[in-house]
């Protein structure tokens, strides 16, 4: 098979065609790996360029391309106060304390989402920033073609219980279930707007449809409540990104056995990002579920950060055997993160084939 662009790479993969080797799947926050690819280290000025020309050099398909933040607390305009570090950030004050003052600040929200409205002028600025990471990519790998820029698109738990807290978040969904729906429908309904105005395959050939839903051994909510609240809701925004012509890969990381049926029946295309070390190897979801594209999969939390090349590359050619090297995009269980180890990354990517 003659050699293809990223782009055909991609979409063949999507579509369980055969490839000419095994694309590659990731996101780069690690200075050394960067560094390697683009020739510089990533600063604070250009660190996303430095990011998205690695990135084009490395990969077939990425997201969330960024750069460093400088290191220091940082007080956000909505009164949230976030701990900053290199490559990471959190929470650390909220602009309420307890349910009485969450109860109101949710409703604050409710009333935003229901409020926002999406036009001509987001599509223009998504498809604006697009074309520069497509830039960069290019200017990382002029042969290959720009990597797939893939656009996340929530169904909405993940950040409000990022934002509440999950221990002041669970408190709300005992004590104020209807609230807690409400805020969660809200929150869909506002990206299905986005959704509308925005998905064009040309621009967002492959969508990341998300919620971190799960930890290492079980999801973490009932899987009765996400079958009856969230899952519907789910289907609904990846039945929207299949009329508009985009492959839905769904993201949590975790334990996801309990709900993969149901993620299967919401009609997701793949799973991502497939955490070993919480008993999601390639081997068994995809013996399981052999219509599913499979991304990921080599363990980022001890093989990748302790292990060494040759254990990597074993890992590596175990995943291409078990799927054959169809449906598959070889990648981290998460993102090759400040931990890792730079000739583990290259071993990696050395045994998808990449020259």
């Amino acid at each position: 098979m003659t050699t293809l662009s990223k782009r055909e790479r991609v979409m063949r993969t999507m579509r369980f065609e055969e490839t000419d080797r095994v694309p590659l799947y990731d996101i780069l926050q690690n200075d050394a790996i960067i560094a390697h690819f683009a020739g510089r280290v990533p600063d604070y000025e250009n660190g996303a360029q430095t990011t998205a020309i690695a990135a084009g050099r490395a990969l077939d398909m990425t997201r969330m391309v960024s750069g460093p933040q400088r290191p220091g607390r940082v007080l956000q305009p909505d009164g949230f106060v976030l701990e900053v570090e290199r490559w990471t950030h959190w929470i650390v004050e909220r602009p309420f304390r307890g349910l009485s003052g969450l109860v109101p600040w949710v409703e604050d929200r409710i009333i935003e989402a229901n409020a926002q409205r999406f036009g001509s002028s987001e599509a223009e600025a998504l498809r604006a920033h697009i074309e520069t990471q497509w830039a960069a990519f290019v200017e990382g790998d002029p042969d290959g073609g720009p990597a797939v820029l893939v656009i996340e698109s929530g169904v909405g738990l993940t950040e409000m219980y990022h934002a509440a807290g999950m221990d002041l978040f669970i408190e709300l969904m005992l004590e104020r279930p209807e609230l807690t729906e409400e805020w969660l429908e809200a929150r869909t309904a506002q990206e299905l707007r986005r959704v509308a105005a925005t998905a064009d395959p040309h621009w967002i050939p492959v969508v990341l449809t998300y919620d971190d839903i799960a930890f290492k051994t079980a999801p973490l909510f009932a899987p009765e409540w996400l079958r009856r609240v969230w899952v519907p809701r789910l289907k609904r925004l990846t039945e929207a990104w299949h009329a508009r012509d985009t492959h839905c890969l769904f993201h949590s990381d975790g334990n996801l056995w309990l709900v993969l049926d149901d993620l299967v029946a919401a009609g997701i295309d793949g799973l991502n990002p497939l955490e070993v070390t919480a008993g999601m190897d390639v081997r068994s979801v995809r013996d399981k579920y052999p219509g599913l594209v499979l991304t990921g999969g080599i363990d980022a939390s001890q093989l990748l950060c302790h292990g060494t090349p040759d254990e990597v590359r074993a890992a590596c050619r175990d995943a291409i055997a078990a799927t054959q090297g169809r449906g598959y995009f070889m990648g981290s269980s998460t993102e090759l993160h400040w931990g890792t180890r730079l000739e583990n990354a290259v071993a990696m990517f050395d045994s998808a084939g990449k020259p």
